[in-house]
């Protein structure tokens, strides 16, 4: 179970500031509220966390969202502008496609490599766990390219 999906669907607005550039504001909210030892994190919390105490998390997402609203802060908004500044930042930049194409050269390398070579015993767990995690990279790196979503591109035009 992963415990970011777990709080995205119960606590939106805090899930999202923990993604973003108000991460270190919904951490200490979060810990403030929930963490009576220091010692825990956020991730055990939410993981054993009973009906209740998700109950109360959905309550406190509530309160956190209305507290960024009387400071003025749009959370969703926030993220979008974090993102495309970062697209902004590297417009001048090559790396980004040269990340991208190594990517994607990469996963073709290992895909190839699965298929005509018999790898050495114990190696085909470790290669399928590297091909796995190149993949989600590579996603991430199209993602950078092409947004997330269509309806993702509908949303951003429309908080503009």
């Amino acid at each position: 179970m992963n415990w970011k999906n777990t709080l995205a669907a119960i606590a939106p607005t805090l899930a999202t500031a923990l993604g973003g550039p108000l991460a270190g504001t919904a951490t200490k909210f979060i810990t403030d509220k929930f963490l009576l030892d220091k010692d825990s994190s956020i991730e055990d919390f939410v993981l054993n966390a009973n009906p209740e105490q998700l109950a109360q998390i959905k309550a406190s997402d509530q309160e956190f969202k209305l507290s960024m609203e009387r400071l003025g802060v749009d959370v969703f908004k926030l993220e979008v502008a974090d993102k495309d500044s970062a697209r902004k930042h590297n417009s001048d930049s090559n790396m980004p496609a040269v990340l991208s194409v190594s990517l994607t050269l990469f996963i073709v390398g290992i895909v190839c490599a699965l298929f005509l070579t018999e790898p050495p015993t114990g190696a085909r767990e470790v290669l399928f766990m590297l091909l796995g995690v190149v993949i989600k990279e590579w996603s991430n790196s199209m993602h950078y390219w092409y947004g997330t979503t269509r309806s993702s591109s509908d949303k951003n035009k429309l908080i503009k």
